[in-house]
């Protein structure tokens, strides 16, 4: 390589412009083979990325897929007529078929239906249990389409990321939910305390949120409200019935829904304190937060191996009979005195 850039160097500025462009060139050519290439791949065949969701519940005996995820990663619409999970290599669950009308996954679109619980299995008419293996990860599984071209097996998985798995590898991490309240599609902030649904003539409804202070504001255009009318459920009914009685509010029927009321009720397994959320730094998250998430495994893992040791280690009470008075006997041998009678009353 050497030599060649020494030679180079003594080369006259004009007779490189040659070789530079058919260094340029050749390179162009390159690329446009490579973006032709790809630009076949993404059009020509299928390319569909797939996951299930095996489940079990209490309502019901078997495993069942709670939840198909089907992604097409090409630029071009594929049709399937059926979504099937291979047991093994010789059983096929079916969990959807679309004969009359197929399944038309658009480029780049993805698919995802959820099932519920089931009542049981069928093969020809006879029941049949599968319980255990679709919950089972040493049972394998995939996932098969019917498609336009034929049968289609989804080899690579959708990869899915939650931080709950990260909750898991570092204690430290946090996982903030909000928590929602709907009302007619309409969310309820926490420092709402009545809603109002005014029904009209034609049945239509209409609902306004009001907070404890709304009497500062003015709400309605023929009047105000008062604090009053704002303290409990019932005095706030009284108060817009008689603005309707009067003529100053336009419905043909009003109902008023207590908030604080209803979170009191359905807001019990949450603690009334809270504390203030935190961030951390990169060092006291990957650092000591590991640490922390090492020795708390360690101390589980410690306590866990002394009951199952004292576990193992526990003598077994002897069953305890019922003697031929009516009495609570032991069956117990190491009495002999009275090994002969079989029992000791306790």
């Amino acid at each position: 390589m050497l030599p060649l850039l020494r030679a180079l160097a003594k080369t006259p500025v004009p007779a490189l412009i040659p070789v530079l462009l058919g260094i340029i060139s050749t390179l162009l050519g390159l690329l446009s083979f490579y973006l032709a290439v790809q630009n076949y791949r993404r059009k020509a065949g299928a390319y569909i990325r797939g996951a299930i969701t095996p489940c079990q519940s209490r309502d019901c005996d078997d495993d069942y897929i709670a939840e198909v995820v089907l992604e097409n990663l090409k630029d071009r619409a594929v049709s399937i007529f059926g979504i099937y999970v291979r047991i093994g290599y010789n059983l096929y669950l079916r969990l959807q078929e679309f004969d009359d009308q197929p399944l038309i996954l658009k480029p780049f679109e993805t698919y995802v239906k959820a099932f519920g619980p089931v009542e049981f299995y069928v093969v020809n008419m006879n029941k049949i249990a599968v319980r255990g293996l679709l919950s089972n990860t040493k049972v394998k599984k995939r996932i098969f389409l019917s498609t336009s071209e034929g049968k289609y097996k989804v080899k690579t998985p959708v990869e899915r990321w939650s931080p709950v798995y990260e909750c898991f590898r570092n204690y430290f991490t946090g996982l903030i939910q909000p928590i929602r309240s709907i009302h007619r599609e309409q969310a309820i902030g926490g420092n709402i305390k009545f809603v109002v649904d005014f029904v009209k003539s034609d049945d239509a409804v209409e609902s306004i949120q009001l907070r404890a202070d709304d009497h500062r504001l003015r709400i309605f255009k023929d009047f105000r409200l008062t604090p009053e009318s704002l303290a409990t459920k019932e005095s706030l009914e009284q108060f817009l019935h008689k603005q309707r009685s009067d003529g100053k509010l336009s419905c043909k029927d009003v109902v008023v829904y207590d908030i604080e009321a209803w979170r009191s009720r359905t807001r019990d397994d949450y603690k009334d304190s809270s504390f203030k959320a935190e961030p951390v730094g990169f060092l006291e998250y990957y650092v000591l937060g590991k640490l922390a998430t090492l020795a708390r495994s360690w101390r589980v893992n410690r306590n866990n191996a002394r009951l199952l040791k004292a576990h193992k280690t526990k003598p077994l009470t002897p069953p305890v009979t019922t003697g031929s008075k009516g009495e609570l006997t032991r069956s117990d041998d190491s009495d002999n005195s009275e090994s002969a009678a079989g029992s000791r009353s306790i």
